[in-house]
């Protein structure tokens, strides 16, 4: 009998522990992904090659983005 009781009320503490968890965890996500931190990883990497090889990846994406 106590146990029917008890287990609702488990369930409901558990659901909010959760739901809880799961709010921080996307918080976070969201906090640390900005669409300036790619562009920025994208600008050092092209940055860092080579001449010949930075002129390859600029029309590779240039062709990229006359395609859509």
């Amino acid at each position: 009998m106590i146990a029917g009781q008890l287990l609702p009320i488990l369930f409901t503490v558990l659901a909010i522990i959760s739901g809880t968890t799961l709010l921080v965890l996307v918080y976070f996500d969201n906090r640390n992904s900005r669409i300036d931190d790619s562009i920025a990883a994208f600008r050092r990497h092209i940055d860092a090659l080579s001449p010949e090889a930075r002129r390859m990846s600029v029309t590779r994406s240039e062709d990229d983005n006359r395609r859509r």
